[in-house]
């Protein structure tokens, strides 16, 4: 059976690069999925090192994420209806969840290849969809999709699909449970518990963390 790990599958794109400047999104993500594996591989022990791991992601993966279009899409039409404070609070707590879980995921990295399919960007370029491919010895390969949007000058990525599978998408579901049952400043709350709760160890951070990467 295939265990899969959709973070780890992001980490190895979301780029440790400055801007955009005149570089194709793919030429972008080639070159991160560069510099992010050669990490992984020259300092094996950054895996096993939480405080190195989240350096790591501060320093070279969050800024480059857009953490406002992400939660917006992930919260859907509650968004919308949530307060500025409501959408602020939510953000930052997405925002540590998605840390720790990216933390954890990478401790999974085993020597997957990644191929780079093509883009497609819309009429016009303001967003685009970089493909790629997941491939490892042995597995049948697993198709990636990196959604990214033109922020002033820069290409920032606001969502992933796996298969398919968009992640702000299947968090969305999650979280719409959680809203019918506690309403939104329930979410937030529990979100924030279980940020504190979990600290440094991300393995119960959520349950999308485990669906894109072959063991």
């Amino acid at each position: 059976m295939r265990k899969f790990s959709t973070v780890v599958l992001m980490l190895l794109v979301w780029p440790a690069f400055a801007s955009a400047g005149n570089q194709e999104p793919i030429e972008l993500i080639r070159d991160a999925t560069g510099k992010v594996i050669a990490e992984l591989t020259s300092e094996p022990d950054i895996r096993t090192n939480p405080v190195k791991l989240n350096l790591v992601i501060k320093q070279h993966i969050l800024p480059h994420v857009d953490f406002s279009a992400l939660s917006r899409l992930t919260l859907g039409k509650h968004w919308r209806k949530a307060t500025t404070d409501q959408r602020a609070q939510f953000s930052k707590e997405f925002r540590t969840l998605l840390l720790r879980t990216y933390s954890a995921s990478l401790t999974e990295y085993n020597d997957q290849r990644i191929e780079h399919m093509g883009s497609k960007t819309s009429p016009d370029n303001k967003k685009t969809v970089v493909r790629t491919r997941i491939v490892k010895e042995s597995h049948p390969p697993i198709s990636v999709d990196y959604r990214m949007r033109q922020v002033t000058d820069d290409w920032k990525i606001y969502d992933v699909s796996i298969e398919g599978v968009s992640l702000a998408v299947s968090y969305r579901a999650t979280f719409a449970q959680e809203i019918r049952k506690h309403g939104l400043e329930g979410l937030i709350q529990n979100l924030a518990a279980r940020n504190t709760i979990v600290g440094g160890n991300a393995t119960g951070a959520g349950t999308h963390s485990q669906l894109v990467f072959t063991k």
